[in-house]
């Protein structure tokens, strides 16, 4: 059974994605939130950098990750990441970028 993984952290947009998505401005640095679908039941901190790399973020500080709690998602102010969670289930992995 699968397990989402949050790995918090910061980076700098490159040109460098492997796919197009609502990105951010090339150069800029930013926050995120990656929401990382795995079978391990441990952080997998090489894993999380490699699909940030796919995102095209570079100069990555990435926070150990932490197994979500499935529970939490329907507390109001966190129903905005349930897409992201349920993204994550079904693509592998989703982020979230703080402007």
């Amino acid at each position: 059974m699968k397990t989402v993984f949050l790995y918090g952290g910061s980076g700098t947009f490159s040109d460098k994605c492997e796919f197009e998505w609502s990105s951010p401005e090339v150069g800029s640095v930013h926050r995120f939130i990656l929401f990382m679908a795995q079978d391990a039941h441990v952080p997998q901190q090489t894993e999380a950098l490699a699909e940030l790399d796919r995102f095209g973020f570079v100069d990555v500080q990435l926070v150990e990750g932490k197994p979500i709690a499935v529970e939490v998602l329907n507390e109001p102010a966190m129903k905005v990441f349930q897409n992201h969670y349920e993204g994550a289930l079904s693509e592998g992995c989703s982020l979230v970028w703080y402007p």
